[in-house]
């Protein structure tokens, strides 16, 4: 008898085991996501989150990966460094994700991507360019990737526009000035136009920087006045953008030439604030509807959310498939194995048994580099830019000229 109860209870414990086993391969996996969603930028984190919500019910709809659903854990920055690790740290410890999206802004990203190779989570932003994040000083960071372009890469497109414009306009842009937020994502702008200015034959000859979320831009707006350069580079979140060009407006200044490194001017909430305000403004953009390979995939995105996709959010849409790829791959959701695959992936053309890339390029590929006697880590070195100009309140790509038969709005109207 007792041999035959010490039998049950080995079957009993094995039928646990087994039961339990059959639970964990159906538990869903955890994507991990920290963005504002409160606060001044929270809008922009709304239309990231978005982008994400929109992979996973696609991803879920055809079977999931490896047969498990994806789950959005969702976390908030709130614009702070300090709470962005706080929620880095509550998600992977209380939460159990699996894998990490974040943070939009470059110095909340840098400190939770800190977090995640501490506890071998594999991250992957979508949008941070802040160039210093895959730097040397980053070497160590091996569980984080970037997706997205580098700001320089960002402002070297920029001037590349503006020097191509002459072709359409009859007058070349020589002077140049800077407008923008004194926080990173300015800096960095200021940097990258110093880096490449005399490569293309500009004068600088105003930088007029101002503190986040102003309530007031008639002083930075009458120095840029006053400079009175043939094009304006800008890097402003959304409030900020918006106050510009209302401000623009208001002090009768029409630069001819306006051109932002994407942030709070392609926001969706841009040319709903300001309607015809907007017309003529040009920006860096890492998406647009009329790009050929994100058509389809725009229209259906429009009709659930009443929005076009812009770059946040196929960005992030398309960083969603990577992890998908990426998983499918490792064969399992273990940190290492994520990290190793991601890695090796070399998507081309489009995902396996998933969309084209919608990007404005055709290959995803994790590298270590050189850029400008630098060495760079994890960056995705196919990645590039487009320029887009809002015409009749809607954005259209204007630059590089062979993608597009839409021609430059010049001068800009802003009306």
């Amino acid at each position: 008898m007792k041999k035959l109860i010490s039998i049950l209870s080995i079957i009993a414990v094995l039928a646990t085991l087994v039961v339990g086993l059959a639970v964990a391969d159906e538990a869903p996996i955890k994507i991990g996501t920290i963005y504002a969603m409160s606060g001044g930028n929270a809008a922009i984190g709304e239309n990231i989150l978005r982008g994400i919500d929109f992979a996973v019910a696609e991803i879920n709809a055809k079977g999931g990966v490896n047969g498990r659903m994806l789950e959005v854990v969702r976390g908030d920055h709130a614009g702070d460094p300090a709470q962005g690790k706080s929620e880095a740290e509550r998600l992977i410890t209380q939460e159990h994700v699996d894998v990490m999206m974040g943070c939009h802004m470059s110095t909340v990203t840098e400190v939770v991507a800190q977090v995640c190779t501490q506890y071998g989570v594999p991250m992957i932003t979508a949008i941070s360019t802040l160039d210093r994040l895959s730097d040397p000083d980053h070497e160590a960071m091996d569980y984080f990737f970037r997706l997205c372009p580098l700001n320089s890469v960002y402002v070297e497109d920029m001037l590349k526009y503006l020097k191509d414009t002459a072709t359409q306009t009859g007058e070349e842009v020589k002077t140049i000035a800077i407008f923008t937020d004194r926080a990173a994502i300015g800096q960095e702008l200021i940097r990258c136009v110093d880096l490449f200015k005399e490569k293309y034959g500009f004068e600088l000859v105003a930088t007029v920087d101002y503190s986040s979320n102003a309530t007031d831009l008639s002083a930075q707006v009458l120095a840029l006045k006053k400079a009175n350069p043939d094009a304006v580079l800008c890097d402003s979140y959304i409030g900020d953008a918006t106050l510009f060009v209302q401000t623009l407006k208001a002090q009768n200044y029409t630069p001819k030439l306006i051109v932002a490194k994407a942030n709070g001017f392609t926001d969706p909430a841009f040319i709903g604030n300001l309607k015809n305000l907007a017309n003529g403004v040009a920006s860096v953009v890492e998406f647009n509807p009329d790009l050929i390979n994100g058509m389809e995939i725009n229209e259906e995105f429009k009709a659930q959310y009443g929005v076009n996709m812009n770059g946040h959010s196929a960005e992030s849409y398309t960083v969603v498939w990577i992890f998908k790829t990426a998983i499918e791959a490792a064969g399992s959701t273990d940190g290492a194995a994520v990290r190793d695959a991601i890695a090796a992936l070399d998507i081309q053309g489009e995902f396996p048994g998933g969309r084209k890339i919608i990007l404005p390029y055709d290959r995803i590929h994790f590298e270590n580099y050189d850029l400008a006697g630098v060495q760079h880590y994890r960056d995705n070195t196919s990645a590039s830019v487009a320029i887009a100009q809002v015409q009749d309140g809607e954005w259209k790509t204007v630059w590089p000229f062979d993608f597009t038969e839409t021609k430059v709005l010049y001068p800009a109207p802003l009306q």
